[in-house]
C-alpha cells in the first residue's frame, strides 16, 4: 500500500509539472517553507527557502488570492519572462491566515498588465533577495504607517502601530526604544537577541544607521537624537540582508517617529506647567488648587463658608474604547455643560482626572450644597450622542467654614474620601463631616 500510496503521489507530481513550472509553500509572514522543482530558470531554488516571497516575484503579497496574476520578471540570463501566478492562503479554526500554496508558470513575451521584477544571477549573494522596495511600495508603506499614527491617540499605541505597519511588508522583527527610559520599550515584536542588546546599550551621541550580523540575523539600528538629548532607536532584525531601499525606509520612520515623539514630549511639557485641560477647557487640579487659594481669602475677610463637590461620572472614559473618540470627546463636552450649569456662573469647576470634575461655591455653606447636590444627582448625566448613554453621577461633599486652616489638597482628601464612603453606601451623594 505504502509503494502505491508513493508511485501514486509521482503520477500527480509528474502530472502538475505538466501544467506549471514551480510549486511553493510560505508560512503566515510570506516566506518560502517549501519549493519544488530544485532548479528553476537556471538557478538553485532550495536557497530561497527561508526567503520572502518577494525573491520570486517582487512586491506581490503572496498572502492573497491569485488566480493567475501576470508577473513579469527578468532572470538572468535571457529576456523578461512572464510568469502567471496562482496562490491560495489557508486558515486555522480561527480564521487567520497561516500560509499559502501557490504555482508559478512562464509563459513567453509580455502580458499587459503585469509587474515588472528583476531576479538575481546565480551566486551572487549580494543580490540574493529581489529587490522589493520599489519606490511604490516604499510610498504605500510609509502611508499605512502615517494613517496608523493617526488613528491611534496615545503616543505610545501611536508608534507601537506605526511598527506593526512596518515591519509587516519588511517581513522582519522589530524594537522602538527611547533612551530616556532604557529599561523598558515602545514596543517588541519578539525577545530582542543578546548581541542586539548589547549593541543598544553601547551610548552614542551620533544621529546614524549600523548594519551589522547578530548570528543569522542581520540587524538594522537607525537612531535618531530628541530635543532631550536622548535618542529614539529603531531596530529591525531577519535572516536576510538589507536592501539600500529598505535602509532609506527605515531611516525615514525613524526620522517620523522622533519628530512625533519629540513633539509630545513639549506638548506633555507645556500642559504640565499648564492651569487648565485642553480636553474639556476647564481647570486642571492645579489651576483649581490656586482658585481656591485666591478665593479662601476673600471668604474669610467676609467671613463666609464654602463647599467643594467632588463629581464623578462612571463610564465617561470607557465611551471613548466603546464607541470611539469622536463619541467620547463628544460625551465630554455634553458632562461639561451641565456641570456648568449646575453651579452659578461666579463659581468654580475644574477637571481632577478623566471622569473626576471638581466644583467649588462661593458662599455655599452645608445646607446649600445639600440642595444643590440632591437636584444635581436627580436626574444623572443624559449623553445625546448615537445610540444615547445615560451615566450616573456620584458626589462626595466637603465644607470649609470661614477662618479654617484646612488647605485645597485636605478639602480634596477628605471629598475624595466622601466620594468612596458614599459609593460604599450606595448613595449618590454624601458629606464629609470631619477631617480623617
Amino acid at each position: 500500500m505504502l509503494a502505491s500510496t508513493l508511485e501514486s503521489r509521482e503520477r500527480w507530481r509528474s502530472l502538475l509539472y505538466q501544467a506549471v513550472d514551480l510549486v511553493f509553500e510560505t508560512d503566515s509572514r510570506g516566506r518560502i517553507i517549501l519549493i519544488s522543482p530544485d532548479t528553476w530558470l537556471g538557478r538553485p531554488t532550495t536557497a530561497l527557502i527561508g526567503s520572502p516571497f518577494s525573491a520570486l516575484c517582487g512586491s506581490m503579497s503572496v498572502l492573497q488570492t491569485h488566480n493567475g496574476t501576470p508577473v513579469q520578471i527578468t532572470p538572468p540570463q535571457g529576456p523578461p519572462l512572464t510568469v502567471i501566478l496562482s496562490s491560495c492562503p489557508f486558515h486555522d479554526s480561527e480564521g487567520r491566515i497561516t500560509g499559502t500554496r501557490g504555482t508559478l508558470k512562464a509563459v513567453s513575451g509580455f502580458l499587459p498588465g503585469s509587474s515588472a521584477v528583476t531576479l538575481p544571477a546565480p551566486g551572487d549573494d549580494s543580490g540574493a533577495r529581489i529587490e522589493s522596495f520599489s519606490g511604490s511600495k516604499s510610498v504605500t508603506t510609509l502611508a499605512a504607517i502615517v494613517l496608523a499614527l493617526r488613528k491611534a491617540i496615545v503616543p505610545r499605541l501611536a508608534s507601537a502601530a506605526a511598527m506593526e505597519a512596518l515591519l509587516a511588508p519588511l517581513a522582519a522583527d522589530g524594537a522602538l526604544l527611547d533612551t530616556a527610559s532604557p529599561k523598558s520599550f515602545l514596543f517588541s515584536s519578539s525577545a530582542l537577541p543578546t548581541d542586539i542588546q548589547s549593541v543598544l546599550s553601547t551610548p552614542t551621541s551620533q544621529a546614524r544607521t549600523d548594519l551589522f550580523r547578530a548570528g543569522a540575523s542581520h540587524v538594522m539600528i537607525c537612531r535618531e537624537n530628541v530635543r532631550s538629548l536622548k535618542q529614539l532607536c529603531l531596530v529591525v532584525w531577519r535572516p536576510e540582508p538589507w536592501s539600500p531601499q529598505e535602509q532609506q525606509l527605515c531611516e525615514t520612520v525613524c526620522s517620523m517617529l522622533a519628530g512625533f515623539w519629540e513633539l509630545d514630549s513639549i506638548h506633555r511639557r507645556i500642559l504640565s506647567d499648564s492651569d487648565y485641560d485642553i480636553a474639556s477647557n476647564l481647570l486642571n487640579w492645579n489651576g483649581l488648587k490656586a482658585e481656591i487659594e485666591r478665593r479662601s481669602r476673600r471668604l474669610d475677610q467676609e467671613s463666609m463658608a464654602a463647599t467643594l463637590i467632588i463629581a464623578r461620572i462612571p463610564g465617561l472614559t470607557e465611551l471613548s474604547k466603546t464607541r470611539g473618540f469622536e463619541a467620547g470627546e463628544e460625551a465630554l463636552r455634553q458632562c461639561t455643560a451641565l456641570l456648568r450649569k449646575a453651579i452659578r456662573p461666579t463659581d468654580a469647576i475644574g477637571r481632577i482626572s478623566n471622569n473626576t470634575f471638581g466644583l467649588w461655591m462661593d458662599g455655599g455653606d452645608r445646607f446649600a450644597a445639600a440642595e444643590r447636590a440632591e437636584r444635581i444627582t436627580a436626574h444623572g448625566i443624559p449623553i445625546l450622542i448615537d445610540p444615547p448613554v445615560h451615566l450616573p453621577l456620584q458626589l462626595g461633599l466637603v465644607s470649609r467654614e470661614a477662618n479654617a486652616e484646612e488647605t485645597p489638597d485636605s478639602l480634596l482628601e477628605r471629598g475624595m474620601q466622601a466620594l468612596q464612603e458614599g459609593v460604599a453606601e450606595n448613595r449618590k451623594w454624601r458629606f464629609s463631616h470631619e477631617a480623617p
